[in-house]
């Protein structure tokens, strides 16, 4: 499992990002018409048969195949806390919330289009950046709490969130290194999952891969270290919803002086 705490994870994370894993696999069941009153023996789940290094390959040869997700948890990086709850595709879309010390931020993307809304705090602090506290004050009456059609310019920075898939995409489907354990097996909302960790002098990543259905990444947490993180992962190759919000509640800046 090669390393995921490397500043492009986390710095791919933090734009919105990652990942499920593995092959399907199946469990055998008795035969048709088997007269047995004995209780059947618990069937073995294919990973008990595997060494961790094979779940780890097979994992990221899955993921390659995964062309969306929900990401919600907490990331870490530089010292700042970040709290995302995102659903992200591979071909840039998203919809969600992300929130750090400047408040929540709500964005829908499609293609090149962006629509976003915030609080006071977030736009204050935006504005503050460039202009008089009167022009600023101005503009977070103006922006609160009301769905914005960011210029060119803005809509690229505040789209960046949603730039991450393909690299954490590039970073997990590579080839791992066989440093990866195989813990107890542990339930992520009710759900059993293999449980593989990797350990470094700083810090420990856990990866908790689903054994029912299809055998998905379901959570992720990195503890130790300066970048630590917890996050779940779930809608699967669901299509993110890009629907845009109705035009009267969209606010175009570019109308304003």
């Amino acid at each position: 499992m090669k390393h995921y705490t490397t500043s492009r994870v986390i710095t791919a994370l933090l734009c919105t990002t990652t990942a499920a894993l593995i092959t399907g696999c199946g469990t055998d069941s008795s035969e048709p018409g088997a007269n047995n009153t004995e209780p059947a023996a618990k069937a073995k789940h294919p990973f008990d048969t595997m060494a961790s290094e094979q779940i780890d390959k097979q994992a990221r040869e899955s993921f390659r195949n995964t062309t969306s997700m929900r990401l919600t948890g907490k990331v870490s990086s530089n010292g700042q806390q970040v709290e995302i709850d995102l659903a992200i595709d591979v071909r840039g879309s998203c919809n969600g919330t992300v929130d750090n010390s400047l408040g929540t931020l709500h964005i829908i993307k499609k293609g090149s289009l962006v629509y976003a809304k915030a609080g006071e705090d977030y736009w204050r602090a935006t504005f503050n950046r460039g202009m008089t506290v009167e022009q600023a004050e101005k503009m977070v009456g103006h922006f609160t709490d009301r769905w914005i059609k960011p210029p060119t310019l803005m809509a690229k920075t505040l789209g960046s969130f949603c730039d991450g898939f393909d690299s954490v995409l590039e970073i997990l489907s590579a080839e791992p290194d066989g440093n990866a354990t195989r813990e107890n097996d542990a339930t992520v909302d009710g759900r059993p999952t293999a449980v593989l960790t990797e350990r470094t002098p700083t810090d420990t990543t856990t990866v908790y891969i689903a054994k029912e259905g299809k055998p998905y990444l379901l959570r992720a947490t990195i503890t130790g270290g300066n970048d630590p993180l917890d996050l779940t992962f779930t809608d699967h190759n669901k299509p993110v919803d890009t629907t845009p919000p109705p035009p009267d509640q969209i606010l175009d800046p570019t109308t304003l002086r």
